[in-house]
């Protein structure tokens, strides 16, 4: 079942149905009681109207002197039945015809309550009480009984009245229910119909005001569609970029070696040229499409990294000392490998030029606004940069960072490209405290 409509509605009129089910058995119960109730009060009030006109005549014969106020008991098999017995003696409404009574139960003089069959094999309601009468020591028994037809009658029309009204509401539940189901998910339909839209190129993206249960689902398709759009414009770039940068090494190439007296040094110092720029595109592709996957799901700590890349330079650059401080505690929103390689080149570039001292600083900015940022701040003691070098490096950087050429910014160029993917900030400074270049990065802390 993968519709959430259909799923809504049948679980909706299932607990419908167990509802109304409950309150029409309860309703049912409570009304058959009543009417039971109301069917035996009558059943009292005649045998109470009876026992006040039982007497004994001057020979000891029971006798109803005085008239009844209901007509039934005159009518044979009416339905209402009256029987008066005592020590053999026996009187009876002219409504048994030739029928009796059964005989009361021995016992107490209490009411004795029971459904019976009667004349005609009727199922008939009889009360039977056993009365004193005065002057006469015999117990007097009388009964009254009322068929059950009508009470019957009333129950079943009321349980078929009650079962239509219970199904009809229900039937008005459930289409209510299927109303309020369609009307709530109409921003879903209407966001199938705006995602339909956008791969047909009409829209860029969910343009729809989503109630507040949904919202941060659009929002982050709205993100999704942004983040794919720019990952579709970085691999245009990156293949002209590409192609801007093999266009010229392989014309010079060509040239070199379709000359009368090729020029092998120069072919070769092309190839290299050549070589060295794939390696720089297929390393920007492949931290934009890792970037892409994990920047909002992983976290990195810089600390710990920086260190593990220290030791490893140790081993190249043992005359510079490389000290790593900073908050062990502090983490990136960034990947493991992505923090592997941003340091990797900044470091590396920082001992290829410090004489004997390399710093890296690493800390959490506490006045980076309302969302956390890392700082790693990495400088040497070596020579600096002259500022036209550092301006000019950086129009490359932010240009056309793929005309860096190796030793000209190369490595500072992969690592704003790693630091941009990640929503982060890099400045380079030519003079730092101590002497050389500093650089100064920023990463969105994680969690």
């Amino acid at each position: 079942m993968k519709s959430i409509t259909l799923r809504l509605v049948i679980l909706c009129a299932l607990w419908l149905s167990l509802g109304l089910t409950v309150v029409g058995l309860y309703v049912n119960r409570v009304a058959t009681r009543q009417l039971q109730d109301a069917a035996d009060a009558r059943i009292a009030a005649l045998h109470d109207a009876v026992t006040a006109n039982v007497e004994f005549d001057a020979g000891g014969r029971l006798q109803l002197p005085h008239s009844l106020p209901t007509p039934e008991f005159e009518q044979p098999l009416s339905g209402v039945y009256w029987q008066i017995t005592a020590s053999g003696n026996l009187l009876r409404s002219k409504s048994l015809w030739d029928e009796t009574l059964p005989p009361p139960r021995a016992g107490n003089g209490g009411a004795q309550w029971s459904t019976i069959k009667g004349p005609r094999n009727q199922n008939v309601r009889l009360l039977a009480r056993a009365i004193t009468l005065p002057d006469f020591p015999q117990t007097v028994w009388v009964q009254v009984a009322i068929t059950q037809d009508n009470t019957e009658r009333e129950i079943a029309s009321l349980r078929r009245t009650l079962l239509l009204g219970l199904t009809a509401l229900g039937a008005l539940l459930v289409a209510g229910v299927c109303a309020i189901v369609i009307a709530g998910l109409r921003p879903l339909r209407q966001a199938k119909h705006a995602l339909h839209a956008i791969r047909r190129g009409q829209n860029d993206r969910l343009a729809l005001s989503a109630p507040d249960e949904i919202a941060p689902l659009f929002h982050e398709i709205n993100a999704l569609v942004a983040e794919n759009h720019q990952t579709v414009e970085r691999a245009r770039c990156y293949v002209g970029n590409l192609a801007h940068a093999l266009k010229t090494p392989l014309t010079v190439a060509t040239n070199a070696l379709a000359s009368s007296a090729p020029d092998l040094a120069l072919a070769q110092q092309q190839i290299a040229l050549l070589n060295r720029t794939v390696a720089h595109h297929l390393a920007r592709a492949r931290i934009s499409a890792r970037s892409a996957a994990h920047s909002a799901q992983t976290g990195a700590y810089p600390l710990a990294i920086a260190q593990e890349v220290a030791a490893a330079l140790r081993r190249i650059a043992p005359q510079v000392e490389i000290a790593v401080e900073g908050d062990a505690s502090a983490q990136a929103a960034i990947d493991r490998q992505d923090l592997i390689e941003l340091l990797g080149n900044l470091m590396d570039n920082a001992i290829k030029w410090a004489h004997s001292h390399c710093r890296v600083e690493i800390g959490l900015i506490r006045d980076a606004g309302p969302d956390a940022r890392i700082g790693i701040r990495i400088e040497d003691d070596g020579p600096g940069m002259a500022d036209e070098v550092a301006s000019a490096l950086a129009r490359q950087r932010g240009e056309r960072l793929d005309e860096a050429q190796a030793g000209s910014g190369l490595g500072l160029a992969i690592a704003e490209e790693i630091v941009l993917l990640y929503g982060g900030g890099m400045a380079v400074a030519p003079k730092g405290a101590l002497g050389g270049v500093r650089v100064d990065v920023t990463l969105p802390a994680f969690g």
